[in-house]
């Protein structure tokens, strides 16, 4: 006779040949889950004389994510409660009613995918991204090219008006809500991925993978750098009025772009070197639109990968499953596997891992604000410091009237007068560092468990983006509205007469002012939630944070 003994804890047997079998716990087998799912499924459909219901990929994936602190016979009771609650006349267990079965990474996080209908076929449709290709670089050439040709003044170039009046200002905005978009359609990244295919065609060849090691050590550092150059040639030659300056900067990005695509494979650039998507990657921490995918429907049920590396296409043979899900791809352009992603850094929406997902794991998730700080966040230096350049770079934007208060309002800060202006211009950019690092050094003083300085300082970047916002905020209002008649002067005609939508600027500096309060009073919430202290602890933190609002408002309006 055999006896097979079950128990949660070691059982003290002696005097008996017996082997000992340890199983690990049932959220550390999550391959097991689905049979079991199935085999439960079967059994309470079964007594109550129904056709077996079946488990779409939402519900399969609760399942999955869930940790099961009661063990198999959670999943047990689970399954026996949806069973009862699915109507007759159903034949797929609703998602709702497996409510309780959420794991803790998607607390106050809402699928959009399986919220909204029809964003899920129009992400895997041709759609997004590549056919929006097409309209931004019919506007990328020509607005390029009539920066360099076209009249050089701001109320007559398009290239000014666009890229001051349009694209800061509004783009700003976007990233609280969608994050690093915009590189998914980028015309610079664009030029890249169309030059490469040229060549390409031309000159068949194998191109070289990235030099990692080298990228994490210095790539951050070497965008910041590009960052800290773009500053000093806007403010010492005066970009934001001179077309073909700012043509030459969209120019030169673009230029990188399409050498890192000739030589490397995938997007080097974008994620690693471009300026304009070091910041857009930072930026996109704040957003309230995360893409994930869950670790244990990866991990139990993909053995392609296709959403990292590439591959070609992969039957799905799940329920309402659609023909474009499992499509062939390149794999990630940014070589980020979304059930490894911390943040939104390294994640520009292009949705080839939706595309490619046979499994449907793939979330685009709704949440909070800024969650990426304060849920297992890790900084790195660089980003810090350019963090700290776009701060600074609010004080850069607003140098004059800050010299004036030093009496110093007739000092040249221009190209003529390098040897004063670039001391001056490094100085405005370094106040933010300078004020934070010493008020962090006092708040230290007053709480000795506060985090350190690399840490807290990320509950700024609110702030950052409502300053920079603030500023761009009157090109928008009062001179993005008259697109039609500045193209109409841009090819030499009058442009009188065509319709105009501007605002005083009594609106946009109400509108500047609503902005910095608002951010200011939704930073104390990622303040909170990144030190862990009490509010009376980041005093220090939150009087300078005020103390800025109170000076921008005194530069800006």
């Amino acid at each position: 006779m055999r006896l097979i003994l079950i128990s949660p804890t070691k059982l003290p047997i002696s005097g008996v040949d017996a082997h000992t079998i340890k199983l690990f716990t049932f959220s550390q087998r999550k391959a097991d889950i689905p049979a079991f799912a199935h085999y439960f499924l079967e059994k309470f459909c079964r007594e109550q004389d129904r056709p077996t219901l079946q488990l779409d990929q939402a519900d399969l994936r609760r399942l999955l994510s869930y940790d099961y602190p009661g063990n198999i016979a959670e999943l047990e009771n689970i399954l026996k409660r949806a069973v009862v609650m699915t109507p007759a006349e159903q034949t797929v267990i609703p998602e709702q009613v497996l409510w309780s079965v959420e794991s803790q990474k998607n607390s106050f996080r809402v699928d959009l995918l399986n919220q909204i209908p029809g964003l899920r076929q129009f992400l895997l449709s041709d759609w997004w991204p590549e056919r929006f290709w097409w309209p931004m670089m019919a506007i990328f050439i020509p607005v390029t090219i009539m920066g360099f040709i076209g009249p050089q003044s701001r109320d007559a170039n398009i290239v000014l008006n666009l890229f001051w009046a349009w694209w800061w200002p509004f783009y700003l905005f976007l990233f609280f809500v969608l994050g690093r978009l915009w590189c998914a359609v980028c015309p610079f990244m664009i030029a890249g991925e169309w030059i490469r295919k040229l060549s390409l065609w031309i000159w068949p060849r194998q191109l070289l993978p990235w030099p990692t090691k080298w990228l994490n050590k210095w790539g951050a550092w070497a965008l910041w750098a590009g960052f800290v150059a773009i500053y000093l040639w806007e403010k010492l030659w005066d970009l934001p009025h001179h077309a073909n300056l700012s043509a030459w900067l969209l120019l030169i990005i673009a230029g990188g772009a399409v050498i890192c695509s000739i030589i490397y494979e995938r997007r080097l650039w974008c994620r690693h070197l471009c300026p304009i998507g070091g910041m857009n990657g930072m930026f996109a921490k704040l957003a309230v639109v995360e893409l994930r995918s869950t670790q244990q429907v990866c991990g139990t049920q993909c053995s392609t990968f296709g959403c990292y590396q590439g591959g070609d296409a992969t039957p799905v043979n799940f329920p309402d499953a659609l023909p474009t899900e499992g499509q062939a791809t390149g794999g990630c352009p940014l070589y980020s596997h979304p059930a490894q992603l911390l943040d939104n850094r390294d994640c520009m929406l292009c949705m080839s891992c939706l595309k490619a997902c046979p499994n449907r794991s793939v979330q685009l998730n709704f949440r909070s604000p800024a969650a990426d700080l304060f849920e297992n966040h890790k900084g790195f230096p660089a980003e810090i410091a350019l963090l700290l350049l776009l701060f600074g770079g609010v004080f850069l934007h607003c140098s004059q009237p800050i010299l004036a208060w030093f009496g110093w309002g007739d000092l040249a800060i221009d190209s003529g007068h390098l040897a004063i202006a670039i001391p001056v211009v490094l100085l405005l950019l370094s106040i933010p560092l300078i004020l934070t690092y010493i008020t962090h050094k006092i708040a230290e003083l007053f709480d000795p468990e506060m985090p350190d300085y690399q840490t807290v300082v990320y509950a700024y970047m609110p702030m950052v983006l409502a300053g920079n916002l603030a500023y761009y905020l009157p090109s928008a209002m009062t001179e993005a509205g008259q697109i039609l008649p500045v193209i109409a002067r841009t090819f030499g005609f009058s442009g009188d007469g065509l319709f105009t939508l501007t605002w005083s600027l009594d609106v946009a500096q109400f509108a500047q002012g609503l902005t910095l309060i608002s951010f200011l009073a939704f930073s104390l919430f990622p303040l909170l939630k990144i030190t862990r202290r009490p509010l009376a602890k980041n005093l220090p933190h939150i009087i300078l944070m005020g103390a800025f609002v109170v000076v921008w408002f005194q530069l800006m309006i």
